[in-house]
């Protein structure tokens, strides 16, 4: 009895190796936490700004209205210190992790359910696949 095993595994460029898949999990995640810190101080000010007039020491007056955007960052920096501007931005680093890790993570395993076009001869092809598989992960992430 002779066994023979065929070592050469054919290479298939539609499969993503579960390593790969982890890769872009984890790289996604990362930077849509960084994104979210760097854009953090904006995303406070944003916050205080909307919810000023149910803030009971500035309804009562005791407390001044934000006059604008230019004026909450001053008075955020003043008040409260430079950190302030950062403040929950670790609960919406973990709610924001999971959506942008699977988001990258899935795009590509998507993509490889479409067919392959050139962006150099059939670039619109490929434009509508990449615009598709995308918006696919974007939905799948939600």
């Amino acid at each position: 009895l002779r066994v023979t095993v065929d070592l050469h595994l054919p290479c298939n460029t539609t499969e993503m190796a579960p390593i790969d898949f982890i890769k872009d999990f984890m790289a996604g995640g990362c930077s849509g936490a960084l994104a979210k810190t760097c854009t953090a101080p904006i995303e406070r000010v944003k916050l205080l700004i909307q919810t000023q007039d149910a803030n009971p020491l500035i309804r009562s007056g005791e407390v001044k209205r934000y006059n604008g955007i230019a004026d909450c960052f001053r008075r955020v920096n003043a008040e409260q210190g430079f950190k302030a501007f950062w403040r929950g931005n670790f609960t919406n680093c973990v709610r924001y992790f999971p959506t942008q890790a699977l988001n990258l993570a899935s795009k590509d395993s998507i993509n490889g359910m479409f067919p392959r076009y050139s962006p150099k001869t059939d670039f619109w092809k490929f434009f509508g696949v990449n615009l598709a598989s995308g918006g696919a992960a974007g939905a799948f992430s939600l």
